[in-house]
């Protein structure tokens, strides 16, 4: 499985946490062009994080579908499932208490 790393501001990682926000809107660079976009049956996981710090919110999903908008400019992101949660509450929607 492919991986992209990248940040996320924490109203956007909160949302996609709660499964409220199902297309993540990235702009058009050259790490998300065609040689790592997903083929018909290669699976992209997505992980963002809130922050620089080691223990910093992250959340890693799965993404179904990868569409290119030239007009605007960027790629929209159709996420899938939830694979991974750290240093997250996700009963409280916020940044859990390292331990």
């Amino acid at each position: 499985m492919d991986k992209i790393t990248t940040t996320i501001k924490r109203v956007w990682l909160r949302e996609i946490a709660a499964d409220r926000k199902r297309v993540e809107y990235r702009e058009n660079k050259a790490v998300l062009d065609s040689p790592t976009l997903p083929r018909a049956h290669s699976i992209l996981a997505l992980r963002l994080i809130n922050g620089m710090h080691a223990k910093a919110p992250e959340i890693t999903v799965v993404v179904r579908h990868v569409c290119k908008n030239s007009r605007l400019g960027r790629f929209e992101l159709v996420l899938s499932r939830i694979v991974e949660v750290k240093y997250w509450s996700l009963k409280l929607e916020l940044p859990a208490k390292p331990s």
